[in-house]
């Protein structure tokens, strides 16, 4: 049966889900191009604390498909044709993003995971398995949006630096960008609050991230808010249909769930959280998802640095 296994940010208890169809408790995973979403639901999720969580047994996975990820220098060359297109046009930000593939070494998924949740409390951590399809894990550190009884919050994250670097307007301009954006979204709000940014730590990175909440009437609808919302310019870019197209036609790849969004549902709350610091198990391979967002001020050698730090999140977290 499929099933997942997540973990709140900032909590200690994880919820295991095992799919009975009741459509309680859902916890679905919605792709980046808004062409797939696949949901489980339980009536009576199992929790358990992540101190007791001790699980070691292993998981058919299928065989992934042949695939040649893009090279450095080809990803180079990418980012610099990304830049020419944004400074040439009136296109602000474009992110791009590309798939690190490493040897499946029998590694303990369930392992992997306990560690992802000890080195990110902050994160939605979550493993999703799917038998005869797909098999994803993650540590993601944003919120796309969530909904309680009237209010709805969100957080704008942007900005990818090393806790011993420095910002530099580069990160403060692309954060400021999603920043806009999710306002100009909550405009028809009441009482609309804006706290930030603030440098925030994920695991090895610091991130420039900003906290925005309104309220809302009974009237409106949070799934309109959310086809709106993704995906955000964090991980498309602004103006979104044009950053979307130049994504489709040049990155070489499906990103299928990889920067789409987590839903949790339950009677009482809604939670979305962008599918990030995520990676596709198979049998013989792992893909990991990584990418940055791109602006005029964007260095091409930079950015494949940056993708490759951030690969650590989940490359760190891998056991046998």
């Amino acid at each position: 049966m499929p099933f997942v296994l997540f973990r709140k940010p900032n909590e200690e208890m994880i919820q295991l889900i095992v799919n009975d169809n009741s459509e309680e408790n859902i916890f679905l995973i919605h792709s980046f191009d808004n062409e797939t979403e696949k949901s489980i639901s339980d009536k009576n999720p199992i929790q358990i604390h992540q101190d007791e969580f001790n699980f070691e047994f292993k998981l058919n996975l299928e065989s992934g498909e042949n695939f040649n990820p893009i090279s450095e220098e080809n990803y180079v060359e990418l980012i610099q044709k990304t830049i020419d297109e944004i400074q040439t046009s009136e296109t602000n930000k474009i992110v791009i993003s590309r798939i690190k593939q490493i040897d499946n070494q029998c590694f303990n998924l369930f392992r992997s995971f306990k560690n992802l949740l000890e080195t990110h409390p902050g994160a939605l951590v979550y493993m999703w398995h799917n038998p005869g399809n797909e098999t994803w894990i993650a540590a993601t550190p944003e919120l796309l949006l969530s909904k309680n009884e009237n209010i709805v919050k969100t957080v704008s994250l942007a900005g990818t630096k090393l806790s011993e670097t420095g910002w530099t307007s580069k990160e403060f301009n692309e954060q400021q960008i999603v920043t806009d954006y999710i306002l100009e979204n909550f405009s028809e709000m009441n009482e609309v609050e804006l706290k930030g940014p603030e440098t925030i730590q994920a695991g090895k990175f610091q991130h420039l991230k900003s906290y925005i909440s309104g309220k809302i009437h009974s009237e409106f609808s949070l799934e309109d808010l959310l086809e709106k919302m993704h995906p955000t310019p964090a991980v498309c870019g602004l103006p979104k249909e044009k950053a979307f197209e130049f994504i489709v036609e040049n990155e070489g790849y499906d990103r299928n769930f990889y920067a789409g969004y987590i839903g949790i549902e339950t009677e009482s709350s809604q939670e979305y959280f962008v599918n990030l610091r995520c990676a596709q198990f198979y049998q013989n391979k792992i893909w990991i998802y990584v990418g940055g967002g791109i602006t005029a001020e964007s260095n091409p050698q930079n950015e494949w640095n940056e993708t490759e730090l951030k690969s650590g999140t989940i490359l760190n977290s891998l056991l046998k």
